[in-house]
């Protein structure tokens, strides 16, 4: 009886009051779920389409130089889906789904990049034995597991499917590998070439610009460190003048080749070049001699990278002060 009273004495609009927001929760939530089906509906029917309705990667990628790029590549037969598209379920349905999006819209940038990218994982299905032996292939034997532990595939060999149409072709090559040969001073030619002759080991990516037909203009745009490997400086010095080609630690010495009369540095390099580095004029103009006083006292540091303290005296004793470096007699007095 009290329990009915209590229910009965109960304002009606508070009642109300206590009810509707139950409800208005309960619409949001079947909202939401509207919403969340729509879209997975659309995602499903999207992805089945790019399953089953939209036209393979070919139907756009496959023609013009692109299509004969691809088609001369020993990676013909292969599957784009093999290379671009991430193992398993969700992998299928994300690559099914960008697929069809990507021929009506443009993607953003970092879509296209995982599209494009070829991560290691993808190559070792079915070249993992490339990582335990040592690989001969176009006249070069390479350990994959000694020489490329810092690297990924596509750092030597991103143009192995689409050749030079592929937008960022890079390629091993001799400055790539004597980076570290040369560090373990491990520079034997046969240690990781075969089957060709001299000659033809030079006409491959950087090094075909760099000794191709124009390589007199071309030569100097490849790494010069690696020259010292084949040439000696009687090669180079009849247009380049004494230490060229300059050596590994060239920089601690390169200033008694710089006052060689023999020295031709200013055929590569500008005064600019110099300076950068001297924080002054190299080679000093004759003009820099009255003014250099100033810079010595402002810069100490500067001049002793190349200057001792008897390149000083023996100048200064010998024009300020008559006699030379003769010593001259103590003062009277003691020298008080």
């Amino acid at each position: 009886m009290l329990a009915t009273q209590s229910i009965e004495s109960q304002d009606p609009e508070q009642e109300v009051t206590a009810v509707k927001p139950v409800a208005t929760a309960d619409r949001r939530r079947r909202l939401v779920w509207v919403v969340v089906g729509l879209v997975v509906a659309c995602f499903l029917g999207v992805a089945a389409i790019g399953v089953v309705g939209a036209r393979s990667c070919s139907s756009c990628h496959g023609v013009g130089a692109f299509l004969e790029q691809t088609q001369a590549s020993p990676h013909a037969k292969v599957e784009c889906r093999a290379c671009h598209m991430s193992p398993g379920a969700m992998g299928e349905l994300a690559f099914a789904t960008r697929r069809p999006l990507h021929r009506y819209f443009r993607q953003a940038g970092t879509a296209n990049r995982d599209a494009a990218a070829v991560p290691d994982s993808r190559c070792t299905v079915c070249h993992e034995d490339t990582l335990d032996t040592a690989v001969v292939s176009n006249g070069i034997r390479i350990s994959h597991v000694k020489c490329a532990t810092t690297s990924s595939c596509t750092d030597c060999h991103s143009s192995i499917a689409h050749g030079t149409e592929t937008k960022w072709v890079r390629s091993y090559d001799m400055d790539l590998c004597l980076e570290c040969h040369l560090a373990s001073q491990n520079v034997a030619c046969d240690l990781c070439h075969e089957d060709r002759a001299t000659v033809k080991r030079v006409k491959f990516a950087a090094f075909g610009v760099t000794h191709g037909p124009k390589w007199k203009t071309t030569h100097g745009m490849g790494n010069a460190a690696t020259c010292t490997v084949c040439h000696t400086e009687r090669d180079c010095a009849s247009c380049h003048g004494v230490g060229v080609p300059h050596a590994p630690k060239f920089v601690e010495v390169h200033a008694s080749y710089v006052s060689d009369p023999k020295s031709r540095c200013s055929t590569c390099h500008k005064d600019a070049f110099c300076a950068g580095c001297h924080g002054t004029p190299m080679p000093h103009p004759a003009s820099f001699t009255p003014k250099h006083a100033a810079l010595s006292k402002a810069q100490p540091q500067m001049c002793k990278r190349c200057h001792d303290e008897t390149d000083c005296t023996n100048c200064h004793l010998k024009h300020v002060h008559p006699g030379g470096s003769i010593a001259l007699p103590a003062p009277s007095g003691g020298g008080k």
